[in-house]
């Protein structure tokens, strides 16, 4: 039986939507932020290497890419 890998689907969509909102930033500081939180969230998944760490780092990519729509959309991007 073949599972569907759900996390890493996840894990590129919100790759995905914060290269977009990185492309869309106007200043440097919003582009920052967009490439600070990944950062921090690896260093999340490396620091802690059991499962409470992992599923921190899961629902943070989770967070991270609804963040990128919601900034995307207030942007003035139609995302549907």
């Amino acid at each position: 039986m073949i599972q569907v890998p759900y996390t890493e689907i996840g894990l590129g969509i919100a790759i995905i939507f914060g290269v977009w909102a990185f492309l869309v930033a106007d200043t440097v500081k919003e582009r920052a932020i967009i490439l600070g939180i990944p950062i921090v969230i690896m260093l999340v998944s490396v620091a802690f290497r059991s499962r409470a760490g992992r599923l921190v780092s899961l629902v943070g990519w989770m967070l991270y890419g609804v963040g990128c729509i919601i900034y995307l959309r207030y942007n003035g991007l139609e995302i549907r």
